[in-house]
């Protein structure tokens, strides 16, 4: 009998879900995407590439249709040069195995050995899926990748090199010229490298999207303030005494409810936003952040010159401001929250932007 096995209860993510996550679903990550193209999307991924390979190469070419002799996109390392590499943009639906892989290869030499170009100094399989394990291990091995080719040569070159039924024999001299040949120049780019490359391209947005990334929960400030809250703290509790007409410190905010609150609430959403800056950093170009808090600062400032009776109001009044800020424009604004907001005012104030109590 079977052993029957308790299903534990399914546990939240630890990321904050947001209206994006609901409209789109779940993100199709990029090397899934990859991998479901169809041969013409394939075909505009490679052409798309190029656009980058321009930036590494002097000169790119592509030699499209069934006479391209083992060869896809070539790119010259300068003009009038003999230098070249070739990149073999092939679309199968499974990853490119040996046997195919050895065809290419033959065709490559076939007719560099007939004269009709020169042997690349790197020539590179580009596919969807990538390379087999197989395929793989001959690579990394030019020996054992030299010696498939000649052994198997009968069985998957012999009759398929020309799109005529020619027999393309395995001569001595044809012999002697492959095994002078360097074998290392024949490598692979890895799905993933794939990407990486695309994504330097301006190509890659609308190609791939833009990926949905998690923004982690709200972090838990701890018990006693950090040292990179001293600011902003006694900026805050300068305002309770401003409001109080009398000095209030930490331990006399228990007296008042409302200030007790309003600090604790303070610490959150500075947390929150320092959390915000950190999830920019992580993925977004590094002036990004840097581009929202001086967006909530003229949300804001104009609010913080106001007229108050005392800095606490003034507080409150930013803060409410702040909160009502949209942020429509920018690359973070499906994983704002309002605690973001107001913590950014305290972040500012870290900055020493500005002040709750006016000097």
């Amino acid at each position: 009998m079977a052993k029957e096995v308790e299903i534990e209860l399914y546990e939240e993510p630890e990321s904050i879900l947001t209206s994006l996550d609901i409209v789109t679903g779940q993100a199709i990550p990029a090397l899934t995407r990859l991998k479901i193209f169809d041969a013409e999307s394939w075909e505009d991924v490679t052409l798309e590439l190029v656009s980058y390979w321009k930036s590494k190469y002097e000169r790119i070419v592509r030699c499209g249709g069934g006479g391209d002799m083992g060869r896809d996109v070539i790119a010259y390392s300068k003009k009038g040069s003999i230098i070249w590499e070739s990149f073999q943009c092939k679309h199968y639906k499974n990853k490119l195995n040996l046997s195919q892989a050895l065809l290419e290869i033959g065709k490559l030499l076939y007719y560099a050995y007939k004269g009709e170009f020169t042997v690349p100094r790197k020539y590179y399989f580009v596919s969807p899926c990538g390379i087999s394990t197989d395929l793989l291990n001959h690579v990394m091995d030019s020996k054992k990748l030299k010696t498939a080719l000649t052994t198997r040569w009968d069985k998957c070159c012999k009759n398929k090199i020309t799109t005529k039924d020619d027999e393309i024999i395995l001569t001595e001299d044809f012999l002697n010229f492959i095994n002078k040949i360097d074998f290392s120049i024949f490598d692979h780019i890895p799905p993933i490298k794939i990407i990486e490359l695309h994504a330097n391209t301006q190509f890659h947005a609308s190609r791939f999207g833009t990926h949905i990334k998690k923004r982690p929960k709200l972090p838990t400030p701890p018990r006693n303030p950090a040292a990179n809250e001293v600011v902003y703290t006694s900026e805050l509790i300068r305002a309770f005494s401003d409001a109080e007409g009398t000095t209030i410190d930490i331990a006399s905010l228990s007296e008042c409810n409302d200030y007790r609150e309003e600090y604790d609430s303070a610490r959150k959403n500075f947390y929150a936003a320092e959390g915000l800056e950190k999830f920019s950093r992580d993925w977004l170009p590094e002036n990004c952040y840097q581009e929202l808090i001086e967006e909530c600062y003229e949300v804001v400032s104009s609010t913080v010159r106001g007229p108050f009776d005392n800095g606490y109001e003034r507080y409150l009044s930013t803060s409410t401001h702040a909160s009502n800020a949209t942020y429509l424009s920018h690359p973070l604004k499906h994983y704002i929250k309002t605690q973001d907001k107001k913590g950014m005012c305290h972040q500012l104030v870290n900055l020493k932007r500005f002040k709750w109590v006016k000097d």
